[in-house]
């Protein structure tokens, strides 16, 4: 019971550290939906190389009780299965390393529904929840938290959460503005999940492949040129941190 009770405390401090939600008064909420607790245990690696039995929890919005979740746009990457033998192809012919990884939290690390109303001119999102009873003195342990009332209040998403019907369309937004606006990756015209990176001449000139990256929502896998790969790594890690 403790262990659960401990998990539970950790998943809401992750969603309040990415700013996923703030206090609303339920009187002033509107489409406001339950969630559930996802617990299950987990294999942790320890720094000696062994591992451990660890419990996990993980809060899901009930999605399917948005009332908007009929008129919402869906869309998250994922890369053709021929986008995948392409780039292990072009590893081989160029005897590049390959590398795989996925993001921790992604779909706690999307735009915010601001940003999401900013970039795609739709109107802003409104959507709230409330935590099963027990759980009210987990979020009471949040800074900010302590004289949380649920009887009065609601959580308000500051930006889609897990369980969330647009959770993966906003984490794909946050990712291709790293991925193409900071890296300088381009979508090639078949898949616009599988992205290259050309090199660029002093005259602005388009020259060889520099590294490939196919994208399976969170999933990432990328070939090139080993040192280019740190880069690009190094800047999705200053984003959403160690992979």
């Amino acid at each position: 019971r403790a262990e659960v009770a401990a998990a539970i405390v950790a998943e809401l401090k992750t969603w309040h550290h990415y700013k996923c939600f703030s206090r609303k008064p339920r009187r002033k909420a509107r489409n406001i939906v339950d969630c559930k607790w996802v617990i299950k245990w987990k294999k942790e690696l320890l720094p000696d190389g062994s591992e451990r039995r660890v419990i996990r929890a993980r809060l899901t919005i009930r999605g399917f009780k948005d009332q908007d979740k009929d008129s919402l746009e869906r869309y998250a990457g994922t890369s053709q299965r021929y986008s995948q033998r392409l780039l292990v192809s072009e590893a081989a012919c160029r005897r590049w390393p390959i590398l795989s990884t996925d993001i921790s939290k992604a779909f706690l690390q999307g735009v915010t529904y601001a940003e999401l109303a900013k970039l795609t001119g739709e109107p802003l999102r409104e959507v709230n929840f409330y935590l099963p009873p027990n759980s009210v003195s987990a979020l009471q342990q949040i800074p900010g938290y302590e004289d949380f009332d649920p009887a009065v209040e609601v959580l308000h998403c500051d930006k889609p959460g897990t369980g969330s019907v647009d959770a993966p369309r906003a984490f794909h937004l946050k990712l291709a503005q790293v991925t193409r606006g900071e890296c300088n990756l381009v979508p090639t015209r078949t898949d616009q999940e599988l992205l290259v990176l050309h090199a660029v001449g002093p005259d602005r000139s388009v020259g060889d492949i520099q590294a490939v990256l196919a994208i399976h929502v969170d999933d990432l896998k990328m070939t090139g040129d080993k040192q280019t790969l740190l880069k690009i790594v190094a800047r999705i890690e200053h984003t959403f941190g160690k992979l």
